[in-house]
């Protein structure tokens, strides 16, 4: 079984000390990704936290990540079998340009510009 931290702290991040010696930052509210157990259960520093009520430790059942994998919907694929890209409605996709490029159509730097001088 594995098990996730949430931060229960309003404004301000928690450090979590597990068991093996790494932390866990999270920010207020932030979920952890999925834990061993033994990194949590049995742990002085997370029941510290657990009773100040900075934390809060869910544990995480392998058959109900898998049913939540089955319900979540495929992505899509585009016709030339790369993932298709979401975009608002009328819209393409942007291309990038090289940093030395400038977008067809767009002006110069510089170009427009008066300088004043007295």
């Amino acid at each position: 079984m594995t098990s996730r931290i949430r931060s229960l702290l309003p404004s301000a991040p928690v450090v979590v000390p597990l068991a093996s010696g790494r932390t866990v930052r999270l920010s207020p509210g932030q979920l952890s990704d999925e834990l061993p157990d033994a990194e949590v259960v049995d742990s002085p520093k997370v029941a510290k936290l657990l009773g100040q009520r900075a934390i809060e430790v869910e544990r995480v059942d392998a058959e109900h990540c898998a049913a939540e994998d089955a319900a979540l919907p495929a992505p899509a694929e585009s016709a030339a079998g790369t993932p298709a890209v979401d975009t608002p409605a009328g819209e393409s996709p942007a291309e990038e340009t090289p940093a030395d490029e400038t977008p067809a159509g767009d002006p110069p730097a510089g170009a427009g510009r008066k300088t004043v001088r007295d």
